[in-house]
Order: C-alpha cells, then sequence, then structure tokens
C-alpha cells in the first residue's frame, strides 16, 4: 500500500504463530492494511479468522501470551523454539531465512512511524493505553470484582498518563464527560458500585468511556457490541462514532456482524484463515464482494435486500460448505480452496498474491477477473 502522510496505522506483512499441543499455529499471515486519521477500518470474518490476533499484536499483547502458553506447557522443544526465535531476531533473520516456521511475531507494524515490534515493552507502554486504546468485548471479569467503579476508571486515566496529571476536580470533570458520552445513568451515584452489580451492557459502556478517557489517536475495538441488546448496541455505536467525530480518532472495529461494520467502518478487511482475502470500501465490499469467500460469508447470513435480489435471480439461500482448515496445518496454495466452487489446479498450488485489482481494492485470489467478468 502507498505511503501517506496521515496513515496512523500501518500494518506490513504481518505473521503471528504460536505454540500449542506441539505444533505451530499459523494464527495469522501476511497481513497488511493502513488506517488513515479520523478513519474507521473494520476486520470482518469468521470466528477463528485471526482477527483478534491482529489486534494483540498491535497492543504488544500476543508475544507475551504466546509465551506464557509455552512455559506453562513446559515443553522443551517448545522452549528451544522460542530461543530460536530470538536469536533469529537479534541476527535480523525471519522464519524464512531459517528454513521453519517460529513462534511470535514477523513483519512490520507502524504507529505514526515508529515500528511496534521493534520496540521494547517500556516503550510500548509509554504507547497503548494513551495514543493506543482498547475496548474489549465486556463481560463482568473485564472489570476487577472487589475494587468499585471510580477507583477502576480513576486508575486507568492516571496510568494512561495524559489524564492523570489534571488537578483532582478536572479530571472527574472529565470522567463524568465520558460516562455521560456513553450513556451511563446517575455516575455520581453509581460509581461506589462494584461491576458485580451491573449488567453486562452497563460494564460494556464503563469499558467504552476508559478507552475514550485519554483521548487515544486508535481506538481497538474487538467485538464490543456481542453480548448486549440492540438497544445498548446502538448506544455503544453512536457513542463510538461520536468521540470518532469529537476527537478526530481512528478505530480499528473487530467484528464478525456485518450490521456493525457496515454501520460503524469506511473501509473493512475480510478475513478467512488468518489471511486478509479482500480489503476495500466498505459499501462496495459487503454490496458486491469480489473474493468467493467474502461472497459466501455475506450470503450465509444475508440481509432482507440481499434475500428479495436472490429470489428475483431465482438463485438459492447457501452456507460455506465444509469447515475452516486447523491453523496448525493449512492447505498448500489459497486456504479456502477445499471450500471454493471456483477452485483450480493452480488455487492447488501456490497462494495467491495480495494483489491491488482497482484503486483501493485489494484482493487475494486468482481468479478475480474471470468470477468478475
Amino acid at each position: 500500500m502507498s505511503p501517506s502522510e496521515d496513515v496512523v496505522l500501518r500494518v506490513d506483512g504481518l505473521s503471528a504463530r504460536y505454540l500449542n499441543d506441539g505444533k505451530i499455529i499459523k494464527a495469522v499471515n501476511d497481513v497488511t492494511f493502513d488506517v488513515h486519521r479520523g478513519e474507521s477500518v473494520g476486520l470482518f470474518g469468521e470466528s477463528g479468522a485471526g482477527k483478534s490476533t491482529v489486534g494483540y499484536a498491535i497492543m504488544g499483547l500476543f508475544e507475551r501470551m504466546a509465551r506464557q502458553m509455552s512455559s506453562s506447557a513446559g515443553d522443551k522443544e517448545f522452549k528451544e523454539l522460542w530461543k530460536l526465535r530470538d536469536d533469529a531476531r537479534r541476527r535480523g533473520l525471519t522464519s524464512a531465512d531459517v528454513g521453519r516456521d517460529l513462534p511470535g511475531l514477523e513483519g512490520r507494524i507502524l504507529f505514526q512511524g515508529q515500528d511496534l515490534l521493534s520496540m521494547n515493552e517500556e516503550d510500548i507502554l509509554k504507547i497503548v493505553g494513551k495514543d493506543i486504546t482498547h475496548i474489549p468485548q465486556g463481560t463482568v471479569m473485564s472489570l476487577n470484582p472487589a475494587l468499585s467503579l471510580k477507583v477502576q476508571i480513576f486508575e486507568a486515566a492516571w496510568a494512561s498518563g495524559r489524564q492523570g496529571d489534571l488537578p483532582h476536580k478536572e479530571l472527574a470533570m472529565s470522567v463524568m464527560e465520558k460516562l455521560d458520552l456513553v450513556d451511563f445513568g446517575d455516575p455520581e451515584v453509581r460509581m461506589a458500585m462494584n461491576p458485580t452489580q451491573l449488567s453486562v451492557g452497563e460494564v460494556q459502556r464503563i469499558l467504552t468511556a476508559m478507552a475514550l478517557l485519554p483521548r487515544p489517536t486508535l481506538v481497538i475495538a474487538d467485538e464490543p457490541t456481542t453480548a448486549v441488546d440492540n438497544t445498548i448496541r446502538n448506544w455503544i455505536l453512536d457513542s463510538i462514532a461520536l468521540a470518532r467525530k469529537e476527537e478526530d480518532l481512528s478505530l480499528l472495529m473487530i467484528n464478525n456482524d456485518r450490521t456493525v461494520i457496515a454501520e460503524t467502518v469506511d473501509k473493512v478487511a475480510v478475513m478467512s484463515s488468518g489471511y486478509i482475502v479482500e480489503f476495500g470500501d466498505v459499501a462496495m465490499v459487503l454490496n458486491s464482494p469480489g473474493h468467493p469467500f467474502s461472497e459466501d460469508f455475506l450470503l450465509s447470513f444475508p440481509t432482507m435486500e440481499m434475500m428479495r435480489k436472490i429470489r428475483e435471480k431465482g438463485l438459492r439461500l447457501r452456507g460455506i460448505p465444509g469447515s475452516p482448515p486447523s491453523m496448525a496445518d493449512l492447505p498448500s496454495g489459497c486456504t479456502y480452496r477445499t471450500r471454493c466452487q471456483h477452485c483450480k489446479e493452480i488455487c492447488r498450488t501456490d497462494v495467491p498474491d495480495y494483489r491491488e485489482v482497482e484503486q483501493g481494492h485489494w484482493i487475494r485470489c486468482y481468479r478475480y477477473e474471470e468470477i468478475r467478468d
């Protein structure tokens, strides 16, 4: 993707692997996309496609989690592979250079021009929580059940280093503004409550307010509306949209709900088996998908308008046949080939290039032009 001065986040050739049950899990493969200033980009696809892993990698959490998994497994081979990984990194080598798949991250994650993958943990912590914040999927366990909401919200503000140096009165006003933004009623009274006294929807609104409090440059929202009803869902999405408008935020929305993606993002990256298979303007991708997986995934839960068009054309609804391949044993060639009705011999042998087929529209498919014709 071409360089641009207003690119806030550039993920470039990102791969993420971890060890589990004696195998290398290829969670993310050669992922590339940009998020511009004030822009919202969605990561969209079926569960297990690697969407959340991309978010963890950006926040500097993936390798820590992957190393902890290896450590708790106590497998000598796992420890040797991590030593090989660290040695290769010191020498500037990749898995391809070494000749075997290694755990951890490869590629680049550029945030405002700085490569997060080249930073140590101390430097990453100066960015994550302040310039990059995270809205997780809300559950009661997302917050400490033993502490009051007030303690946890103010603690998050102080930890960010951005709002924490304000006088207490001004900080309290800022907290109230964000709670009002997410429509958290009676905050003066309810701040003394602990998370177990709240509904899932209320917890989600608190988490959203905490992510917006440091006035970040980039917010990563990981399925923030999955466990809430439609009314709360709309409040949360509206509050994120309002914050984006008022503070010129960039947003990375991770979701497998086409309605949320359609309502909240400008561009969408469709993920399948750890790869981005299609990237482009959200209206174009959702209404006229160019990759066979994008089309099949969207047709597996159609809108009423799609159902009307399908009936008019005499077509029938269909789900995606088969199951996604194991991330520990991806097939050769295109990873969607075992389920794709357009598969040809070339699809079985080589992984398709990620290429720009039209301005701003990227596809990973050999047969895009034939299928479109």
